[in-house]
């Protein structure tokens, strides 16, 4: 029985999300909110922004300020599949490295099932993962909140201390290490950081570390 979990972000994780994608979905939130709340461009825009900022996601500040607005419905006019799968970029090694990397692995994404779901198949990549976890699946709940990741491990009935999380976020990781899972922080921006166990700055750097933090989760479960 596989006793460790992967943990994958996916924006900026297995793909380069700044290459255009989220330049996008941007766009998109900004214009569903202009229509549903009848606001200029400009104003829509500095809205999604502070949602963003204060919160940490536009639909968190939705989801407190706009019941009105219904969130699934957002995310589907914001996650526009056929113009987001034109300018989809895989990191480079990926299917490689998950081929190659030990244990189950999840996607835990910030984004709706149905924009996790393309993506991956778009990057035939999605017979390496053993579930795909959008934050629709996680009540509508996002990272850093830690009430996201317990659903994700009451999903999968396991403990955080089984999990090793890979995300380009530090907050992201900063809440996964205080749940008790290992954590590595991924991007060409890396570097040693308290509450991470490992950076990573690519897909082959990933692997090359990835035998250490198996053996630093197994001493972290047996404590």
């Amino acid at each position: 029985m596989t006793s460790h979990y992967w943990l994958f972000d996916l924006d900026n994780t297995l793909h380069d999300a700044d290459a255009g994608i989220f330049t996008i979905i941007n766009q998109h939130m900004t214009a569903y909110l202009s229509a549903q709340l009848n606001l200029s461009h400009s104003q829509a825009s500095a809205l999604r922004q502070h949602y963003w900022q204060k919160y940490g996601a536009t639909l968190a500040g939705l989801k407190q300020h706009h019941p009105q607005i219904n969130l699934q419905d957002f995310l589907l006019a914001s996650h526009p599949l056929e113009i987001i799968l034109s300018h989809l970029q895989p990191m480079s090694h990926l299917q490689q490295t998950l081929s190659q990397l030990p244990g189950k692995k999840i996607i835990f994404s910030n984004g709706p099932k149905h924009y996790v779901d393309a993506l991956i198949r778009a990057m035939q990549i999605h017979h390496h993962f053993h579930q795909l976890i959008g934050i629709d699946q996680v009540n509508f709940l996002y990272k850093p909140n830690p009430q996201a990741y317990q659903n994700v491990c009451q999903q999968l009935n396991i403990h955080p201390r089984q999990c090793i999380m890979v995300d380009d976020s530090l907050n992201n990781l900063h809440t996964a290490r205080t749940l008790g899972m290992r954590t590595i922080w991924y991007g060409k921006q890396t570097y040693p950081q308290a509450h991470t166990d490992a950076i990573a700055a690519d897909m082959p750097a990933l692997l090359k570390i990835a035998p250490i933090i198996l053996q630093t989760a197994i001493r972290h479960r047996a404590n």
